[in-house]
């Protein structure tokens, strides 16, 4: 999607769900995807955000209203994701320069559908609490196959991984036991919020990434 990544995954018949939405406007450019996979509008039955940030929520009002999926979110996030509650703040000059793009993104506020929390169910795929980056933040897991995990970790150009940005995270010890935390479980893909998708062999990339300390 440009600055970060959006996902669609296909279960259920012709049933799609869409995990993260990019930057505002950017609805067209997910739903004309989804038209080469020779589906509609309407076949998204579901929209999970894995973290409210502006940058993965921002087309997620105007894609609920085009395909009138059930839009889901982690639990601790949802008031930042209606307006309740103002999205987190981010730290240091590049935190400055987020949060000025983020007032000219102009994300529009929306009421979720579904609370999510560690252990919730979406079709077959399993919600992991991976807190952090955010409070409430999530990665969404199909045993054995994938997880998307949102910015709790990203890759470089090289495809090597990185943790969630410090400037921009609420809580770094939260975002390493996050990490961890996925490091126990078992897949061949690693979908993150921003970067390059690591296709085989991620499970173990990841647990050599915690036991090199991060690095």
């Amino acid at each position: 999607m440009g600055f970060s990544n959006a996902y669609a995954v296909g279960f259920q018949g012709q049933s799609l769900a869409i995990i993260d939405t990019g930057t505002p406007g950017k609805e067209r450019r997910v739903l004309d995807y989804i038209t080469t996979l020779g589906r509609m509008p309407a076949d998204v039955s579901y929209i999970v955000l894995t973290h409210p940030d502006g940058d993965h929520s921002g087309s997620a009002a105007a894609l609920k209203r085009l395909t009138g999926a059930k839009l889901a979110i982690g639990e601790l996030d949802a008031p930042r994701l209606s307006g309740d509650m103002k999205l987190k703040e981010s730290r240091g000059f590049a935190g400055l320069m987020i949060g000025v793009f983020g007032m000219m993104m102009k994300v529009e506020r929306i009421k979720p559908d579904l609370l999510l929390k560690d252990g919730s169910t979406i079709g077959p795929l399993s919600i992991v609490g991976t807190p952090g980056h955010t409070d409430g933040s999530i990665s969404v897991y199909e045993p054995g196959e994938v997880i998307f995990v949102g910015d709790l970790l990203r890759t470089d150009g090289s495809g090597k991984l990185k943790l969630a940005s410090a400037n921009m995270s609420r809580d770094m010890e939260q975002v390493k036991r996050s990490v961890e935390k996925i490091s126990k479980l078992e897949f061949r893909k690693l979908m993150p919020g921003h970067g390059k998708p690591i296709e085989d062999g991620a499970s173990k990339a990841v647990r050599d990434f915690v036991a090199n300390g991060f690095r």
